[in-house]
């Protein structure tokens, strides 16, 4: 699995709005990109002027595929007037995780 993040800091007081045009715009976007798994936006517990947008894919042959297509610059594009700073992209592979545990009752 592989996992793209993007770290976000905003002007003041502008995360609520910030989080509804990412429900309205982000998710339903990304819903649409093959190989996508799930799509998250993180914010912070003691700056709430910050925030994480976080991607996850099945592939690197899909994650690739959605870095080529634009997708991406384009959403960027749509928030341009809440950031304080530049966006700043970072992308992983995932080389640990658990899974759910499943607890069977007998």
């Amino acid at each position: 699995m592989y996992v793209r993040t993007t770290f976000i800091k905003i002007k003041s007081g502008r995360m609520e709005a910030l989080r509804s045009l990412y429900n309205e715009q982000v998710i339903p976007t990304m819903h649409k990109q093959k190989g996508v798994r799930f799509i998250h936006l993180l914010e912070c517990l003691e700056n709430r002027d910050e925030g994480i947008s976080i991607t996850a894919w099945d592939t690197k042959a899909d994650l690739d595929a959605y870095e080529k297509s634009g997708v991406y610059e384009g959403l960027i594009e749509k928030f341009k007037d809440f950031y304080s700073t530049p966006p700043v992209l970072k992308s992983y592979e995932v080389t640990a995780s658990s899974d759910p545990i499943i607890l069977r009752i007998f």
